[in-house]
């Protein structure tokens, strides 16, 4: 052979034979990634049907389960551009996507199929074998199901895998002939530049995947524990544990709009927000009656670093998500995520608002927005009960206006009702937290003060006494006549032991103040083992 034709040959037949090695080492490689995706996405879909098929089980009854096994595998099938077959731990087959319902029944048992053995020894069974059934070649995977006693088995054709393979050695063919040496270099670059891709963007997907689940999962969470609070002081706890999660580099507030359509602030979180942003939110944002509910709809109002999505319910403006950075750049991603947390927020806030306007009507009186008679029994009870598990005291005082049908008889019920509510106020003003004060019926209130002896109770009933009379109330510009109050005193336990008797001792001392001349506080007069003041 001369020189030149071995310069020729000689270099040509070496990247002959590195391109075979190539393209052999290649292939392998391809087969079995292929291979591996097809297996996966195999137990996917096993995996979801499985999932899919314990809530029938546990949602479907006996006679309808097996109809919903056929539709769920059909359904499965259409999704997944798989076969799906439902098959029972003793072989029986339940369901089969690419055979009918009425054709089941006809159907060998599939015990003896190597997948099904498989996973009944292993859980997880992967056959590539021929279909008789289909007459293609296929490859199954089994997952069998302990708890159910159930196999789920997906199929798909394997000859894709296989005429990707044919169309890549062709493709190679055609390649080493056209120019070896390029198809050699660019080659061997290109692959590793797309495995690196690959790779990449399997990372970013997993990373998205991850962080989508993360959101997903707390936003459930939220939703069902807002869903189960009862008031918005339960919502703001949620929301101050489980927004900073969400939205880990941004601080933020709700705000909710109240019966005087004026924003309040129902929780904020994070170390960037201040007492000064909520200040400024209120002052400058345009409340419903300013701005048509319509135009305010889905609105979202941002800067870079500070982003207001309003709160809409069946088309009514309710509040504000309103989230600030420290970074002064909001991301895209945290901007979609607010938007898309705002409906649920606006659901749950309206049902915790609804559930704490029923509960109020439930316990308190409409006219005065003191408790009723029937929530401060039940309260009532609770105190009592605490005071004699700490061995403490409490004071019982029945209040009564004074020559209050007579003012009603004179001035009119709208009047009276003008006087009732002075009263009331008066009470709250006056009042701590912990006592309770209710309409006990018509004029009569009854207020339990826990943690309050005789001498305690006297000077607060005199106090109260003191409060109302002084006070000046006026109807339709007419000045209406001074309220007195007359009201008795019983305490636990000099006076009783339950609440029936201190209330029928406190109700005995007011008829005592009323039999001394009205406008006083009288204390129960009763013999007792032993005095506490």
């Amino acid at each position: 052979m001369k020189l030149h034709h071995k310069i020729i040959t000689m270099p040509t037949t070496v990247m002959i034979i590195i391109f075979i090695v190539s393209m052999v080492n290649i292939e392998f490689h391809l087969k079995e990634t292929l291979r591996e995706q097809l297996e996966q996405k195999l137990r996917i879909f096993a995996t979801f049907s499985l999932s899919e098929v314990r809530e029938l089980i546990n949602q479907t009854s006996e006679e309808t389960l097996a109809k919903a096994l056929d539709k769920s595998a059909k359904n499965m099938a259409k999704m997944s551009s798989s076969r799906i077959t439902y098959i029972s731990g003793n072989g029986d087959v339940l369901a089969d996507s690419s055979i009918p319902y009425q054709e089941i029944k006809q159907l060998d048992n599939y015990l003896q199929r190597l997948e099904v053995r498989l996973a009944l020894e292993n859980d997880e069974g992967v056959v590539y074998r021929y279909s008789n059934t289909l007459n293609k070649n296929m490859m199954y995977l089994a997952i069998y199901d302990k708890n159910s006693n159930l196999i789920v088995r997906t199929s798909m054709l394997a000859d894709d895998y296989q005429q990707a393979l044919q169309n890549m050695r062709l493709s190679f063919m055609v390649i080493i002939f056209s120019s070896i040496i390029v198809v050699f270099i660019f080659g061997v670059l290109a692959i590793g530049l797309i495995k690196k891709a690959v790779n990449n963007e399997r990372a970013l997907q997993e990373s998205r995947i991850i962080t989508r689940t993360r959101e997903i999962t707390l936003i459930q969470t939220m939703t069902t524990m807002l869903n189960a609070a009862n008031s918005l002081d339960d919502a703001a706890i949620v929301l101050l544990n489980i927004m900073p999660k969400l939205l880990p580099s941004l601080s933020g507030a709700i705000f909710l709009l109240d019966e005087n359509s004026c924003l309040n602030e129902v929780s904020h979180w994070g170390v960037d927000w201040h007492h000064d942003i909520a200040t400024m939110t209120k002052n400058r944002w345009l409340l419903p009656e300013q701005e048509p509910n319509e135009a305010r709809a889905n609105k979202y109002h941002y800067t870079s670093y500070n982003s207001c999505v309003d709160l809409i319910h069946e088309g009514e403006f309710i509040g504000i998500l309103q989230l600030v950075s420290a970074a002064k750049v909001i991301e895209e991603q945290y901007q979609s995520l607010s938007c898309n947390l705002s409906p649920q927020l606006s659901s749950a806030l309206v049902n915790i608002q609804l559930k704490d306007t029923l509960r109020n009507q439930a316990i308190r009186d409409p006219l005065t927005e003191l408790y009723n008679r029937r929530f401060m029994l039940e309260a009532f009870e609770q105190a009592l009960n605490r005071a004699e598990r700490h061995d403490g005291c409490l004071a019982v005082l029945m209040i009564d206006l004074d020559h209050f049908k007579n003012f009603n008889d004179t001035h009119g019920h709208e009047a009276g009702d003008k006087v009732l509510e002075m009263v009331a106020e008066q009470f709250k003003r006056n009042l701590r937290l912990e006592d309770i004060a209710c309409r006990y019926g018509g004029e009569e209130f009854c207020i339990i003060c826990p943690d309050t002896g005789l001498k305690d109770a006297h000077i607060l009933a005199e106090k109260l006494r003191h409060c109302v009379a002084e006070q000046k109330v006026s109807y339709q510009t007419q000045k209406l006549d001074r309220v007195t109050l007359s009201i008795g005193i019983a305490i636990y336990p000099n006076h009783g032991q339950s609440s029936n008797e201190l209330l029928q001792q406190a109700d005995k001392a007011l008829y005592n103040a009323k039999a001394q001349g009205r406008n006083c506080t009288v204390v129960t007069r009763i013999k007792v083992p032993y005095y506490q003041g």
